[in-house]
């Protein structure tokens, strides 16, 4: 079931749009944009620099071959020492921008109200775009607008966008432009809301958002058709903004968030098969006969080839933890990071500037730094936060087999997380002896500096192209709020 509704979430959108073969880059000023794909040069685990990641996982050659995949994810590690350097410094040159001070504050205490008015009516429009004959469905459906709605965090950054950057050369007048802009953000949030329910169907997750999970409440087929009916729906008025190109870009992003729910399911389906195979292996298998004792020759030559041995190991766990990291980094993009930066994007676009224009390049930015780091302080909040707080079980990603920013940083200094991460957390105790020894290593803090590198490159982004305003502020203020929530 769960392949199923994954393929019908994108053929909703193939039905609506093909998909161009572009790349998702951010070019310097004045390049072109058929710039190389050719991944930059790897990096050390102790000195991290900068790498854009390879176009698809190691062992998916069938999906590098698919045109719908179309997305060359541009995640990038801090250019130094996490452990040793300031992770502002190596910033571009860039009189405009402005630092995070966490100590300091945020420009506007409450970003979220210089838009509150206009999101007001919100759930009162989204259940009105959504109503169906079938009064289940219906309920279902508009459950997260009317209930559990939360701080509508990406419409939130669709409006501020809206306000921070001109409108230029726009095929629509300034009322009819603004119009499409509050539906992006609508439309986002539907997108958004399904991937959730649908999500929690794969997971098997009990509560969202402190409640029950629409599964829980109904049942799966009512919560993935409706998923499947968000989507559907959220494309329906997509296609109404008559705006192609902003079509490809949100269609991207529904391709990107399919993609990374596969990262995820092959990830664990291979480590349960894995683990299964060598239980099999090691019940049948004969009693293993004694080693016999190494020579005088034997034990020297191994010391001569201690050394040798030694670097070449470390050369071999650096680029382990590299390529999990950029994994982690790759998933996710494509289930969080997509969603905020096509919709920024879009924004851009839909105010009339250019596709390849430095203002439609930075808003995707802001968008893929900001939904970065707000993934990696919510997987640094699954560690810290207890589960009423958080609104869903504290530890959920251990109990799915997901090594997360955290594991992954405190896996480097404490070799003893390896063999839980190898078999995915799936032994006796392994969820409880992860979540200790993660809260007790540097993990946490380490990935604390990895989201806020990101936000302050999603900072450096927005000022690079939005003039001075209250929206400017607003939108760097939520980076601040990203980095210091606490649920």
């Amino acid at each position: 079931m769960a392949r199923w509704h994954m393929r019908a979430a994108l053929a909703i959108v193939s039905c609506t749009v093909t998909l161009n073969t572009g790349t998702l880059g951010y070019l310097a000023p004045g390049q072109s944009s058929s710039m190389s794909t050719t991944p930059r040069a790897r990096r050390g685990v102790r000195a991290l620099k900068a790498a854009t990641l390879p176009k698809v996982a190691e062992g998916d050659a069938k999906a590098e071959s698919s045109p719908l995949r179309s997305v060359d994810v541009y995640a990038t590690l801090p250019t130094m020492d996490l452990r040793l350097s300031d992770v502002t410094a190596g910033r571009p040159a860039n009189s405009e921008a402005h630092t995070i001070d966490l100590a300091r504050g945020p420009p506007i205490a409450d970003p979220f109200a210089l838009c509150r008015d206009e999101l007001t009516p919100f759930s009162d429009n989204v259940k009105a775009l959504v109503e169906t004959e079938n009064p289940v469905l219906s309920q279902a459906a508009t459950m997260f607008f009317e209930q559990r709605h939360g701080k509508r965090f990406r419409p939130t950054i669709v409006a501020l966008m809206a306000k921070a950057l001109p409108v230029v050369h726009a095929r629509d007048d300034a009322e009819t432009c603004k119009a499409k802009q509050d539906r992006l953000g609508q439309i986002t949030e539907m997108i958004h809301v399904a991937s959730l329910i649908h999500d929690d169907v794969l997971d098997d997750a009990d509560t969202r958002r402190g409640g029950d999970a629409i599964h829980k409440m109904y049942s799966n087929k009512v919560a993935v058709l409706s998923g499947d009916y968000l989507l559907a729906r959220a494309s329906v008025l997509l296609a109404r903004l008559q705006h192609k190109q902003v079509v490809e870009v949100m269609a991207k992003a529904l391709d990107s968030l399919v993609s990374g729910e596969i990262m995820q399911i092959k990830s664990n389906g291979a480590a349960d098969k894995k683990a299964a195979a060598d239980g099999d292996e090691s019940r049948d298998a004969p009693a293993a006969a004694p080693e016999a004792k190494p020579s005088f020759f034997e034990r020297a030559l191994a010391a001569l080839k201690l050394g040798k041995d030694g670097k070449q190991k470390k050369s071999e766990i650096a680029a382990r933890d590299a390529k999990e990291m950029e994994l982690y980094l790759r998933k996710s993009y494509y289930k969080t990071a997509s969603l905020i930066c096509d919709a920024s994007k879009s924004c851009a676009l839909l105010a009339g500037h250019d596709f390849d224009s430095a203002t439609a390049r930075a808003a995707e930015e802001y968008g893929y730094h900001l939904g970065l780091a707000f993934q990696i302080v919510d997987d640094v909040l699954d560690f810290v936060v207890d589960s009423d707080d958080l609104g869903k079980p504290a530890g959920a990603d251990l109990s799915l087999g997901l090594a997360t920013a955290p594991i992954l940083y405190a896996a480097q200094d404490l070799p003893e997380l390896r063999p839980l991460i190898d078999r995915r957390f799936k032994g006796d105790g392994d969820v409880t002896r992860a979540y200790e020894t993660v809260r007790a290593s540097r993990g946490l803090e380490l990935s604390r500096k990895l989201a806020h590198f990101h936000a302050q490159r999603a900072v450096d982004a927005i000022c690079r192209v939005a003039p001075d305003s209250e929206a400017r502020d607003a939108l760097i203020s939520v980076c601040y709020i990203v980095l210091s929530r606490n649920k």
